[in-house]
């Protein structure tokens, strides 16, 4: 008989959500059945994971809000979305106790998770990743493929990337000015002289990754530009309406966001540039271009790292 087999994901930020890709289709490989996946709105699965076919179904789950009343409205809300799904098993990614709890209500046989903190002891020792209350936390992705490989006995989780049949256009990069907070923002006068350095190596359009919050930063970068330079400004569109540009892009570069994330995970060689986090290493498409070993690794180390030390990175390579 086929499982039907749930993976929870709420994700602790976009980017983490999308490098978590590899492990969801693993779960549908080795389980051999379509997943239903749970997860939030900000993720945006549905628009770049509905072509891939290994997802049957998709549940938006509801934001947490404080307060007594508000919380119990939650939990229903989840806790209906799980019935309805009549899951056979499923993988939760999350720290939370509630959602393991929910799942044992919604009568899921069972329940895996990481067993972070107090949510170890609601689980059986062969169903979570820590052991103990006390275990070292690790990297989310990390922790991720680790619970997936254990749960699955399996050895390792190979990067499984996005299928796309969409021509690449060697004229077009991607420049991601998106970020989550200013300690990953690289800044306007960096994109500029980066870009200008990619118009001498004879690359003319320039697709801007951005969110709503960027788009001052995109007029100004575009403003120091005339034509034949493209720009292909994506501040006001849905990530749905961007996807069909990144698919085409020769290679990505910058902030560490969602957008980078995307990026590798439709198999393109994508420069991340790095300061508040360690670098990320899910992916050999992933260039991270790092903070100096001597800059301590905080809110304002992105802002040490040099247009000179990109632009070296990338000469690597387009030379």
């Amino acid at each position: 008989m086929t499982l039907n087999v749930g993976i929870l994901a709420p994700g602790k930020g976009w980017g983490n959500f999308v490098s978590y890709i590899s492990s969801f289709k693993t779960i549908s490989k080795v389980r051999n059945t379509n997943v239903t996946l749970i997860t939030k709105k900000f993720s945006n699965a549905k628009s770049y994971l509905e072509d891939q076919q290994f997802v049957k179904e998709f549940y938006e789950m509801p934001d947490n809000k404080r307060g007594f009343l508000k919380s119990i409205k939650y939990a229903l809300r989840l806790y209906k979305i799980l019935s309805r799904a009549k899951l056979d098993e499923i993988f939760i990614f999350h720290s939370s106790i509630t959602f393991v709890i929910i799942c044992y209500l919604a009568k899921i046989k069972k329940v895996y998770a990481p067993g972070i903190r107090y949510q170890t002891f609601f689980l059986k020792k062969k169903n979570k990743l820590y052991e103990k209350f006390f275990s070292k936390i690790i990297d989310p992705v990390e922790e991720t493929k680790n619970l997936t490989k254990k749960i699955l006995n399996i050895d390792k989780i190979d990067f499984l990337p996005l299928k796309h049949n969409t021509t690449t256009d060697n004229n077009l990069v991607g420049i991601c000015i998106a970020c989550s907070g200013p300690e990953k923002q690289w800044g306007a006068e960096n994109y500029i002289g980066l870009i200008n350095f990619l118009i001498k190596k004879n690359y003319n359009k320039f697709l801007l990754l951005s969110g709503i919050e960027q788009s001052n930063l995109e007029k100004i970068i575009v403003s120091n530009f005339s034509k034949p330079i493209e720009f292909i400004n994506t501040s006001t569109k849905t990530i749905g309406e961007v996807i069909p540009h990144l698919k085409k892009c020769k290679f990505v570069i910058g902030n560490d966001t969602g957008f980078s994330h995307l990026s590798i995970a439709y198999s393109k060689k994508t420069y991340v540039i790095l300061g508040d986090c360690p670098p990320h290493t899910y992916s050999n498409l992933i260039l991270p271009i790092d903070k100096d070993l001597d800059v301590k690794r905080g809110v304002d180390s992105i802002k040490t790292i040099k247009l000179d030390k990109v632009l070296n990175n990338l000469n690597k390579d387009l030379i």
